[in-house]
């Protein structure tokens, strides 16, 4: 290690959905994990075990339920709505599973998007 702080810490990150009268299921139970910039890592397992919704999180689409998520040494929950856009588009970069894209747009429109 370099005395940095990793560039992606969670710890104990829980995700819950349901709630107000919907049945509650738990799909992160206390993910912690340190990603030091420059690692290679990845997120493999059986489907329906939670990877998107972690890099949902990862990537500051979400927020978890619980627990502590930072960025570079910054808590991600104390950040405005103009901080996560700035980092949803200087430092993430997405693939989606399904595309998303615009029919009528060109790749290059898609992209600039």
């Amino acid at each position: 290690m370099n005395g940095e702080p990793p560039l992606l810490e969670l710890q104990d990150v829980r995700k819950r959905y349901g709630g107000n009268g919907a049945p509650e299921v738990e799909v992160l139970r206390g993910v912690s994990l340190r990603i030091q910039a420059g690692e290679y890592v990845a997120i493999v397992g059986a489907s329906g075990s939670g990877k998107s919704t972690l890099m949902n999180i990862l990537g500051c689409l979400d927020r978890p339920s619980d627990g502590h998520y930072r960025f570079a040494g910054r808590d991600v929950a104390q950040l405005d709505a103009d901080a996560l856009a700035w980092l949803r588009r200087e430092a993430f970069g997405f693939v989606f599973q399904g595309y998303h894209l615009i029919p009528a747009a060109s790749a290059r429109e898609n992209v600039e998007v």
